[in-house]
């Protein structure tokens, strides 16, 4: 599990200014302390701007500004990360995505990590992660099948996944699949795949000119009116609906 010795220490550097201009220093603030999230802010090319007081604790370090994660965490996980900062800054949404951290000397936790771009979609100016702390042992067998089905789920999504063939994947009974995967993201099994696809046919319909039937097949539905009913249920708009409402508000923005 990890560990967090007190401390007093006051926020980092400030941040530079295209990042202050998003308003973040109020939230960073309040990130800073949280004893059980780690919280970051890396710059277009994955350098750390900002780390909150959690982070560099288990990181053993007084600062991490100008770094990469492959320069501070363990060689193949640090590796890792970068490739998954690369891939957020890209244009992919990374959502609760569980995984094993590890940190020199030793220390490692499960977390649901989340990163976001700043700024411009299609010209981030860099990107915010949070990792949770779940508080389950480095060891815990259910956590390691968990992280392997999520996993799947997340570089799979277009495909037809089962229930009974992701518990499969994680090594465990149906039963104690569905039971964990509430217990870790609130959801059934079913609900945190359609929130992945979901999530997807966002990014897609945000980000290019696929059209909506392409976006189906591509988010994992083969039957168009499936998808509008889920993308509606979810959302609360059309894909259609939601295209138009996210182009005409970027549209309002530049005007301005």
């Amino acid at each position: 599990m990890f560990s967090s010795a007190p401390s007093t220490g006051k926020r980092p550097d400030p941040l530079p200014q295209e990042i202050r201009d998003l308003g973040l220093d109020a939230l960073l603030d309040v990130l800073h302390y949280l004893p059980d999230t780690v919280a970051f802010v890396k710059d277009a090319q994955g350098r750390y701007l900002y780390a909150n007081r959690t982070l560099l604790e288990r990181l053993g370090r007084p600062s991490v500004l100008g770094l990469r994660a492959s320069e501070v965490f363990p060689a193949s996980l640090g590796a890792a990360y970068t490739q998954q900062d690369t891939a957020v800054l890209a244009g992919r949404t990374l959502t609760e995505h569980l995984e094993l951290h590890l940190y020199p000397g030793g220390g490692a936790g499960w977390c649901l990590t989340t990163k976001r771009t700043l700024g411009e979609p299609h010209a981030p100016v860099g990107l915010l992660g949070l990792s949770r702390d779940l508080h389950l042992p480095r060891s815990h067998v259910s956590a390691r099948g968990l992280a392997a089905a999520t996993a799947r789920i997340e570089a799979e999504y277009a495909a037809p996944l089962s229930v009974p063939e992701l518990a499969r994947a994680a090594g465990l009974s149906v039963t104690t699949f569905e039971r964990q995967i509430r217990r870790v993201y609130g959801l059934t099994p079913s609900q945190l795949l359609t929130r992945t696809r979901i999530q997807a046919a966002t990014a897609l319909l945000s980000q290019t000119q696929l059209s909506v039937g392409q976006i189906a097949v591509e988010c994992g539905y083969f039957d168009h009116s499936a998808f509008a009913r889920a993308f509606k249920g979810a959302v609360g708009l059309t894909p259609s609906g939601f295209r138009s409402f996210v182009r005409g508000d970027a549209a309002a923005q530049a005007k301005r």
